[in-house]
């Protein structure tokens, strides 16, 4: 029966997996999150990008079980998919992040440093017209 196995995956093309990674604001362990597309058919969101003292690694998603113990939704069965996966999440990560690191200071600003960053009227300054009347009828 292993013999069968074995060339039931020995004739199975390569798997193409897409990644896309979204970097996280919080600080912490969390360092982004990622959507993987297995083939083009298969979709598993929500795999989170872990930093630790041995290095980064991926978490694949999970729930919390009656117990309260975590288990992974779904997870890779070979060494093999589960070194595609790293890797296609993995360097998605690092060309983001290198993406990030080269616009700097021309990153998009939030809403909120946008407003923080605009000069503020003050309540008297909003309430007083501006020098540049409009024209009334008699002005036309």
């Amino acid at each position: 029966m292993s013999e069968t196995k074995a060339r039931e995956t020995a004739n199975v093309p390569p798997l193409n997996v897409e990644a896309k990674v979204y970097p996280s604001k919080k600080e912490g362990n969390l360092l982004a999150y990622a959507s993987v597309t297995l083939g083009g058919c298969f979709a598993i969101n929500n795999i989170r990008i872990m930093d630790s003292q041995k290095g980064m690694f991926l978490a694949m998603p999970d729930r919390q079980d009656a117990k309260g113990e975590y288990r992974d939704v779904c997870f890779p069965t070979t060494a093999e998919m589960r070194q595609a996966l790293t890797g296609a999440v993995m360097g998605e990560y690092q060309r983001v992040m290198e993406l990030l690191s080269e616009r700097g200071a021309k990153a998009k600003t939030s809403v909120r440093d946008a407003l923080q960053a605009a000069p503020q009227k003050t309540a008297k300054e909003a309430k007083q017209p501006d020098k540049q009347k409009k024209a009334t009828r008699g002005d036309r």
